[in-house]
């Protein structure tokens, strides 16, 4: 599987510049920025503590950042809600995916959806066709999502019952439930079989195919130079180098970084 796809716009999806976060005297992430194009699939990797998930979760305001600057399609998100950066269309998954246990695969994903039908008691109780009709249009967007990531067999299992490759696939699906634009993915690769890893692949550049876009946090760099257009690597919490993938792996600096080898 190769990706050879490069990215017709030079607008940024996503941009942040001059982030930086301090946890008490450790600066775990500093000064550091990242550009995001448009219908692109942009890897972010580095070496253990470089900052990666703390940087995750300041573009998605899950930390608010000490200082710097977030936009997303031009508009400032970095003083937002992650419910409202949801709703502008950025959503994210974890290194840990995270399902309710005790819920269907089915309930699960429903669970993604933007703005649900008889969310508010009103609508129940005035428009119960509405909403009905509304319920049943979710549920088979739920189960066409599910049936192209091989779930839809699982529909009504309980989530807890999930392989970890299949709670990865869950997760990415209902963050589809959103409609997103970006979507943002802390290590899909990470304790998943290698089938899984190839079909989480092809689902990944099926999907930027498709209008989305993504960005990637993977140790896995089969996975990064299988997908990625570019590669932004952090070290010690700032960035380091960024380039295409077979650049990044060849660079000194990110050999003795990363690879640790000097």
């Amino acid at each position: 599987m190769k990706n050879n796809y490069v990215p017709m716009s030079t607008q940024p999806l996503l941009s942040a510049t001059g982030l930086c976060k301090t946890f008490g005297g450790v600066k775990a992430v500093q000064h550091a920025g990242i550009e995001v194009a448009t219908g692109s699939i942009t890897g972010l990797i580095g070496p253990n503590g470089a900052g990666k998930t703390t940087f995750f979760n300041l573009l998605s305001n899950f930390i608010r950042p000490d200082s710097g600057r977030i936009q997303l399609n031009g508009r400032d998100i970095h003083t937002m809600q992650p419910h409202q950066i949801a709703r502008l269309g950025m959503v994210r998954t974890f290194q840990v995916a995270k399902a309710l246990s005790r819920m269907s695969v089915l309930e699960n994903m429903l669970l993604g959806a933007k703005n649900p039908a008889g969310e508010k008691i009103w609508e129940v109780l005035l428009k119960p066709k509405l909403v009905q009709s509304q319920q049943r249009e979710l549920k088979d967007k739920a189960m066409s999502i599910l049936t192209s990531v091989g779930l839809s067999a699982k529909a009504n299992d309980y989530a807890g019952g999930l392989s970890g490759g299949q709670r990865k696939l869950l997760e990415i699906g209902r963050a589809l439930m959103a409609d997103p634009q970006l979507i943002l993915l802390d290590e899909p690769a990470a304790g998943v079989n290698p089938r899984l890893i190839e079909d989480i692949c092809g689902h990944i550049l099926n999907w930027r195919k498709h209008g989305l876009t993504f960005l990637i946090i993977e140790h896995n760099m089969d996975v990064i130079m299988t997908l990625c257009d570019r590669v932004w690597v952090l070290a010690e919490g700032t960035n380091l180098v960024d380039g295409t993938p077979n650049t990044v792996q060849n660079d000194s600096r990110v050999i003795e970084a990363y690879l640790g080898i000097d």
